[in-house]
């Protein structure tokens, strides 16, 4: 959360805002009367990502809630003692977050079919840092994970569909190259080197949660970064002369 409420350093997810308009970044990080809301997609893609990135987390965090008729008295009674055993935890795990039972079994399937995935559990098992902040000049990252070994930036993706084709088109739609350059500028400055790549594990959000392994390649690195630039300067002129406009 804290990572969040940081405005004087930009992230990916700001600078695509910028590129839509500055206003819809104000909007998003610098109105005091935005409310923040969770999505039930923006929970069960947290679930997901604690899941296959960091299994032994999972019940740490996430608690399934029982799958009962909140109408009835028996329901009400089951999940009114559910709530209470959440409540009564201990403060260590303190804040859980409820879940439904059909998308802890979505995260337990996305999690069986990215560790049968050799490329992708090889990768997994070779990460050495998860979610690790990376802060540099006004910018700041967290990828998914970071294999400091063999020096790469692993991204882990929910689509549709997972073929090259339809995942070609995701990126190019969510500026997956943005981010590749994004993060792999950050990696150098913390670091002291360039990451050798960027990859992605893509796996499909329903079945057969089929899974595929991309590097995106130097050249759509370098137009990311000419895009992501852009937008840096963007921001970093809106925040000088604090005008935040909208669509010309």
């Amino acid at each position: 959360m804290e990572y969040h409420k940081n405005t004087e350093k930009i992230s990916k997810s700001g600078l695509d805002l910028v590129h839509k308009s500055p206003l819809h970044y104000w909007e998003r990080y610098l109105n005091p009367m935005h409310i923040e809301k969770k999505t039930p997609a923006l929970i069960l893609g947290s679930a997901v990502h604690c899941a296959v990135l960091e299994p032994s987390e999972f019940g740490k965090r996430y608690a399934v809630a029982p799958e009962v008729d909140r109408r009835t008295k028996e329901g009400k009674e089951i999940y009114a003692n559910f709530e209470a055993s959440i409540a009564n935890l201990d403060a260590s795990i303190e804040g859980l977050e409820v879940i439904s039972k059909a998308d802890s079994i979505i995260c337990e399937r996305i999690m069986e079919a990215v560790q049968s995935h050799s490329e992708a559990a090889l990768l997994l098992h070779k990460l050495s840092a998860i979610e690790k902040i990376l802060e540099w000049d006004d910018c700041k990252a967290k990828p998914d994970g970071i294999c400091e070994s063999l020096h790469l930036i692993i991204d882990l993706k929910t689509t549709e569909d997972a073929s090259p084709i339809a995942f070609g088109r995701s990126a190019l739609k969510y500026r997956y190259d943005v981010q590749a350059a994004f993060y792999c500028d950050g990696y150098e400055a913390v670091y002291g080197h360039r990451p050798e790549g960027f990859i992605f594990i893509a796996v499909e959000k329903t079945p057969p949660y089929a899974v595929a392994v991309y590097v995106i390649e130097d050249a759509d690195i370098e137009v990311g970064r000419v895009k992501y630039k852009a937008d840096l300067e963007r921001w970093r002129e809106c925040r000088q002369l604090n005008e935040w406009k909208g669509f010309s």
